[in-house]
C-alpha cells in the first residue's frame, strides 16, 4: 500500500501518518530524514549536499528524487510506504510518476486533508515543543513559551516557522505549489478530499474506510 498525504502545514499529515505506521507497519518516507541521514554517512552524495547546504543553497528536485527512490528500493519499503512532504511541486510529482512507473509501483492513495486557513493558522501559532523531548503543549492549554515541560526536564519554545506572520506565507507558498498537484492526482482518479478537523480519531476512521475499499 503506497500512500501519498497533501495538506497545508499544521493539517494533520504528521499525526494520520503515525496511525498508519503503526496499524499498517509501513514507513514513512521524509526528505527532511532522508537528507540528514545521507549527508551524515561517507558516500559521495552525502559530501555533495553537505556542500550544498553549506552554501545555503536549495537541494535540486534531482537529488532528492534519487534519495527517494533509493528508499523506495530499499527492504524496508517492500510492503509499501507513506509519502509526506514530497511532491511539493508539479515538476516532483511527474517526475515521481515516472520512476514509480520504471518499478512498476504507483501511488494506491493520495489523501488530501483540506483545512480552513484560519484553523491552520489558531493550530500552528499555538503550538509549543519541548527543547528535550517529543512533547507538544499548546497555549489553548494554558501552556506558554518558557514554561517547564510536564513530561520531561525541558522548556516550552515556539518555533520560528510557527509565528503568524510565518504561518501565512508558508500558507500561500502551499497553495501556489499545490494546487497543481491535486490536480493532477485528482486527473489520475487517486485523489480523496478529506475536511480536517479537531478530532484525530475521527479523521482516521475516515481514513481507514477509504484505503480498506
Amino acid at each position: 500500500m503506497n500512500i501519498l498525504f497533501l495538506g497545508a502545514p499544521g493539517c494533520g499529515k504528521g499525526t494520520q501518518s503515525k496511525i498508519l505506521i503503526e496499524k499498517y507497519g509501513i514507513p514513512q518516507i521524509s526528505t527532511g530524514d532522508l537528507l540528514r541521514e545521507e549527508m551524515g554517512s561517507e558516500s559521495d552524495l552525502g559530501k555533495k549536499l553537505k556542500n550544498i547546504m553549506a552554501k545555503g543553497e536549495f537541494v535540486d528536485d534531482e537529488l532528492v528524487l534519487s534519495l527517494v527512490s533509493k528508499k523506495i528500493e530499499s527492504i524496508e519499503c517492500k510492503s509499501g510506504f507513506i509519502l509526506d512532504g514530497f511532491p511539493r511541486n508539479l515538476s516532483q510529482a511527474k517526475s515521481l510518476d515516472i520512476l514509480l512507473n520504471e518499478m512498476s509501483k504507483s501511488i494506491d492513495h493520495v489523501l488530501f486533508i483540506d483545512v480552513p486557513d484560519e484553523v491552520l493558522i489558531e493550530r500552528c501559532t499555538g503550538r509549543l515543543l519541548c527543547d528535550t523531548c517529543d512533547y507538544i503543549g499548546n497555549k489553548d492549554r494554558g501552556e506558554n513559551v518558557g514554561d517547564p515541560c510536564p513530561v520531561a526536564k525541558g522548556t516550552l519554545y515556539q518555533r520560528e516557522d510557527d509565528k503568524e506572520e510565518t504561518v501565512r506565507n508558508r500558507l500561500e507558498v502551499f497553495k501556489d505549489q499545490t494546487q497543481p498537484i491535486i490536480e493532477f492526482y485528482e486527473e489520475k482518479g487517486t485523489l480523496t478530499k478529506l475536511i480536517g478537523g479537531n478530532d484525530p480519531k475521527l479523521l482516521a476512521g475516515k481514513i481507514s474506510k477509504i484505503i480498506n475499499i
